[in-house]
């Protein structure tokens, strides 16, 4: 039963993994696109720049999408985790955390 769980932890890390990575590449492709859609602008192009800044906002979207999966599966695995070092360490002198 405890490999099960540790398997099923290793799923939801490569998984958040994942929507990290894809969020990253999606935010990647905003900022691209984004700089097009000025770049048409200065130009006077504006049906173009409305175009890119489209697919700009479509990838900020996606980007956002991904990041609220991965901090989904970071919360259910922290809502999981015991975290007995965190109790176990004795507070600090100072009194300033």
């Amino acid at each position: 039963m405890a490999n099960d769980k540790q398997t099923h932890e290793i799923e939801n890390l490569e998984n958040m993994s994942h929507h990290y990575k894809q969020a990253s590449e999606e935010l990647l492709h905003a900022y691209q696109r984004n700089k097009e859609a000025a770049r048409h602008h200065d130009a006077g192009a504006f049906k173009a720049a409305l175009h890119h800044a489209k697919l700009s906002k479509h990838h900020s979207f996606n980007a956002h999408a991904h990041l609220t999966d991965a901090l989904g599966i970071a919360e259910k695995l922290d809502a999981a985790q015991p975290w007995p070092s965190l109790a176990a360490r004795p507070p600090s002198g100072s009194g300033v955390h």
